[in-house]
């Protein structure tokens, strides 16, 4: 009995030892893939994309279960009407600068607005107007106090101001003419034949990765989204679209992540933007190699067109709550650029990945907002231009980007810092990614956003502010080691930062 009983109870204690290694094993295994994504997730070599190969074959998402013939996040409820020249923030700042410089002094009164076209959008939006003049007296006060923390940003600062100077180069160069003419100016070539449209599309896919761009779609050329009586090179260019603008070539890149992720005074979208034009040209220069025609579109204002639903009809992403594109991989971190061609391509179809329903429970993004611009309604709850979606201010957004300490002021990116699915490449992110689009119950969705609001810290909207207008200079993660100016520069620190640890 005796000996049963110490056999027993040596088996089970074995059993039990193989048990608790096998656990352990188990522990270590997930512990170290967690460890090699954590890794992974930071690696600079993710900052400039998703995947690692040249030519983005290792892209995790497959689109192709998800495609479908209208994207859920453009729903029609009216009457389509085309975006007018005045619906680009761009457009009406730029003209508002000019004014100011030539001696207008704003009022609180939209009516003594001297330019008709800026004039004629507030008279749509009157309300705004009151956001707009606030941007003047923000950016003002801004002036008298970003100098006193150049100690603190400088490295931010140069960051940016580098790519700037990139961005304001003069390549590809503003098309000066009618675009039947500068289009081909591209042309160096008589046409290359390509066995079919699918081919070439295949083609010009893998030159966008090969230009730097981490995502690209095609889509058929929608006048629903050209400005009306916009045409660079052409101030007087009436409603007509170009007959040779067949095709849209939408591409996109992510900001590095780590200043995006920090500070608003350390981030900026000029490496995005830096990036996504040069493919903007290096694709309208390859095409006219090949003969054909091509008209590049960039960041930050030189469009025709409006780019991100036509990123969404061309299956890169959907519509998020804070009204950009959010993709599978990226979440809302991209750039856009694109090219406007007359070769024949084949069209990609939108996605469904639930994006609709997940933006509709999330919220953080228009907690996180500083400037309260993004509508929190549980439900889409504005037509624009046809279109339902949620409600933005872009007058209120533009009051943030006008106060911001950046040198310029210029520039906000909180809303796509804190969007969960704003993530670096990691096994993670893939996982998370891959289940709920194919999880029917939304419990996938619900379990990470409770994780979300509950695991992660949110500075309080104001915090995003700087000290002057009672923030804090907050981030959604603290600023990467490469930006502490502390680190490299001598200079006395005087702050404490205010974020998240930069590795979660």
């Amino acid at each position: 009995m005796k000996e049963q009983v110490e056999s027993g109870v040596a088996d089970t204690s074995r059993r039990d030892f193989l048990k608790l290694g096998g656990v352990a094993a188990a522990t270590a295994t997930v512990g170290a893939a967690a460890g090699a994504g954590f890794v992974l997730g930071r690696d600079p070599d993710a900052n400039v994309g998703w995947g690692r190969t040249e030519s983005g074959h290792d892209m995790y998402f497959d689109r192709e279960p998800f495609r479908v013939d209208v994207a859920p996040t453009m729903e029609v409820a009216g009457e389509l009407t085309r975006p007018e020249w005045s619906d680009f923030l761009f457009h009406r700042t730029r003209v508002l600068g000019a004014e100011m410089k030539n001696g207008w002094v704003p009022t609180t009164d939209w009516r003594e607005i001297p330019n008709e076209r800026v004039r004629e959008y507030y008279s749509r939006y009157p309300e705004r107007w009151a956001d707009m003049y606030q941007s003047f007296e923000e950016k003002a006060e801004h002036a008298q106090n970003f100098e006193q923390h150049r100690s603190r940003f400088a490295l931010g600062w140069a960051y940016s101001a580098a790519y700037m100077r990139g961005v304001k180069s003069d390549f590809p160069p503003s098309p000066k003419g009618h675009p039947d003419e500068v289009d081909f100016q591209w042309v160096k070539r008589t046409k290359q034949e390509f066995k079919s449209p699918k081919h070439a599309s295949d083609l010009i896919k893998k030159m966008a990765f090969k230009f730097g761009m981490s995502i690209v779609g095609i889509t058929k050329m929608d006048p629903n989204f050209m400005f009306k009586n916009t045409m660079r090179g052409m101030p007087d260019w009436d409603e007509s679209v170009p007959k040779h603008w067949k095709n849209v070539i939408v591409f996109g890149t992510p900001m590095n992540w780590d200043p995006m992720y920090a500070a608003i005074g350390y981030s900026t979208s000029y490496d995005g933007y830096f990036r996504a034009k040069n493919a903007s040209g290096l694709m309208a220069a390859f095409l006219g190699e090949l003969g054909y025609a091509a008209r590049p579109q960039w960041p930050g204002s030189d469009y025709e067109i409006v780019v991100p639903p036509l990123a969404i009809q061309a299956g890169m992403g959907e519509a998020a709550r804070n009204g950009i594109l959010l993709t599978p991989e990226l979440g809302p971190n991209i750039r856009l650029a694109a090219v406007i061609t007359e070769l024949d391509l084949e069209a990609d179809k939108p996605i469904d990945t639930k994006v609709k329903h997940f933006c509709e429970e999330c919220k953080i993004c228009a907690d996180s907002c500083p400037s309260e611009s993004i509508s929190k309604a549980d439900k889409p709850d504005a037509i624009v231009r046809g279109y339902r979606k949620f409600a933005f201010n872009q007058d209120s957004c533009w009051t943030m980007w006008r106060q911001g300490p950046t040198e310029t002021a210029m520039g906000c990116r909180v809303c796509i810092a804190v969007c969960p699915y704003t993530r670096k490449n990691n096994w993670i992110h893939a996982l998370v990614k891959e289940t709920d689009p194919r999880d029917p119950t939304g419990i996938t969705r619900k379990t990470l956003l409770a994780m979300q609001h509950n695991f992660f810290y949110y500075p309080e909207a104001e915090a995003y502010h700087g000290d002057w207008n009672g923030g804090r200079f907050a981030g959604y993660h603290q600023p990467p080691e490469w930006m502490r100016s502390e680190n490299y520069l001598k200079v006395e620190k005087t702050w404490e930062y205010d974020g998240n640890w930069e590795g979660f």
